[in-house]
C-alpha cells in the first residue's frame, strides 16, 4: 500500500513535470513569434530609411541647383551695376542695363518657397524604434541589478510579463534571496499579492525544481535555492522584461 502511494506521488510529480515542460515549448515558440514580428518591424524600418535618404539626396540636388542660379544672378546684377561718368551717360542710357538681369530674377523662387517645395515633413524616422510591449517605465526607476529590484516593480512590472512558472520562480527567488522551504513559496507569491501560471503548492514547486538543477538546487534541510547559473538567468530576465 505504501508502495502505491509513493508511485501516486511519482506519478503526479512526472505529470507536473511534463506540465511545465509543455508550457517551456510554448513559451519558446512564442518567443520565436515575437522576434519573427521585431525582425519585419526592422526591415520595414530600413527600407522606409533608405526611402528618406532617397529624399534628403533629391532636396541637397534642388538647394544645390538654386545657389547655382543665385550665384549666376548676383553675377549679372555686379555687372549691370557697375559706375559710369555722369557726363557720358544719361539716366536714359543707363536705363537698360538692368532689364536684363530682371527676367532672371523673376525667374527665381523665393525661398520661402522653394524651401515649401522641397519640403521633406517630419525625420522622426531617424529615431529608434521601440519593440518592447507593456508599460513603459521611466528610466530613473528601471532597477539595473537584482540588488536594486523591490517589491512592486517586480510584482507589477516583471512578474505579468513572464512566460513561465520557471521564469516566475527565478524572479521570486532571485529577490528573496535566502532558501526557500518549497512549502512555503505560495506564502511568498501571497505576500507579493501576485497569482502565478501554476497553483505554487510544495509538490509543483518540487517538480519544477527537480525538472531544471542548471537553475534549482537543494540546500540544508530540503530547502530550495538559485544556481549560480539560476542568478545569471534572473539578472538575464530582468534585463529582458524590464
Amino acid at each position: 500500500m505504501q508502495d502505491l502511494e509513493n508511485l501516486r506521488d511519482r506519478l503526479a510529480q512526472e505529470q507536473a513535470t511534463l506540465a511545465t515542460t509543455h508550457e517551456q515549448i510554448e513559451a519558446a515558440h512564442r518567443q520565436i513569434e515575437a522576434l519573427h514580428g521585431q525582425i519585419a518591424a526592422i526591415q520595414q524600418q530600413i527600407a522606409t530609411t533608405e526611402q528618406q535618404i532617397a529624399e534628403l539626396h533629391r532636396h541637397a540636388e534642388a538647394i544645390e541647383k538654386r545657389i547655382a542660379l543665385l550665384r549666376e544672378y548676383m553675377t549679372m546684377v555686379e555687372s549691370a551695376e557697375e559706375p559710369a561718368t555722369p557726363a557720358a551717360q544719361s539716366p536714359e542710357a543707363a536705363a537698360p542695363a538692368r532689364p536684363a538681369a530682371e527676367p532672371l530674377a523673376q525667374a527665381l523662387p523665393s525661398l520661402e518657397e522653394a524651401e515649401a517645395a522641397d519640403e521633406l515633413g517630419d525625420l522622426s524616422f531617424a529615431e529608434t524604434p521601440t519593440t518592447s510591449s507593456g508599460p513603459t517605465v521611466p528610466a530613473t526607476e528601471t532597477p539595473l541589478s537584482l540588488d536594486d529590484l523591490d517589491e512592486e516593480y517586480l510584482t507589477s512590472e516583471l512578474l505579468p510579463r513572464t512566460q513561465t512558472f520557471e521564469e516566475e520562480l527565478i524572479l521570486v527567488m532571485a529577490h528573496h534571496r535566502k532558501a526557500i522551504p518549497p512549502k512555503d513559496v505560495a506564502r511568498i507569491f501571497r505576500r507579493l499579492d501576485y497569482a502565478p501560471k501554476v497553483a505554487a503548492t510544495e509538490k509543483s514547486v518540487k517538480a519544477q525544481v527537480e525538472s531544471d538543477h542548471r537553475f534549482f538546487e537543494y540546500a540544508a534541510r530540503g530547502r530550495i535555492a538559485l544556481t549560480r547559473e539560476g542568478r545569471a538567468e534572473a539578472q538575464r530576465l530582468l534585463e529582458q522584461l524590464r
